[in-house]
């Protein structure tokens, strides 16, 4: 992936992020279940924002893989 498209994926992750955030912090009218919980959704922004700020440090020259751990 080039630079350009792995910022535009963090962006959008991060928003999913945001978004799902106050989605799921917004309180709850009684009576009213929610038909959609949005914590799977933000959880999963988060982990691909993640992937893609590792992403840049690889681009930048930071080594991140094999090598570097225990393992």
């Amino acid at each position: 992936m080039t630079v350009s498209t792995t910022l535009i994926v963090l962006a959008l992750s991060v928003g999913l992020f945001a978004l799902g955030a106050w989605r799921d912090s917004r309180p709850r009218e009684a009576g009213n279940p929610r038909l959609f919980s949005w914590k799977p959704v933000y959880m999963i922004a988060l982990v691909v924002g993640i992937l893609m700020l590792v992403h840049l440090a690889n681009m930048i020259g930071f080594e991140t893989g094999k090598g570097r751990g225990r393992f």
